[in-house]
């Protein structure tokens, strides 16, 4: 059972992460199907990121410095695009 759902607006795919450990103080979650985490980088907040940090999805309205990340929208990038997903935590 996944920990984060992270749900695109456009079309509905969606994305899973699971509980995997912590970083920089707070949970981490990795993501079930690729090499991406979703973590609060110190300084930054929130993100979804790679394992060298790369960023690649940070919530929109709030940077997160909580210790859970926060519900609500998030957007992406990727190349020349971008995407505003849904994040509900599951468990």
């Amino acid at each position: 059972m996944p920990d984060l759902r992270f749900v695109r607006r456009a079309d509905g795919l969606t994305y899973e992460f699971v509980r995997d450990g912590n970083a920089h103080g707070a949970p981490s979650y990795k993501r079930v199907d690729l090499d991406l985490w979703c973590r609060r980088l110190p300084d930054f907040g929130w993100v979804v990121c790679t394992e060298s940090g790369h960023v690649h999805s940070r919530p929109f309205d709030d940077p997160g410095c909580g210790d859970l990340p926060p519900e609500g929208a998030w957007v992406s990038r990727k190349a020349d695009r971008s995407y505003v997903y849904d994040l509900i935590r599951v468990a």
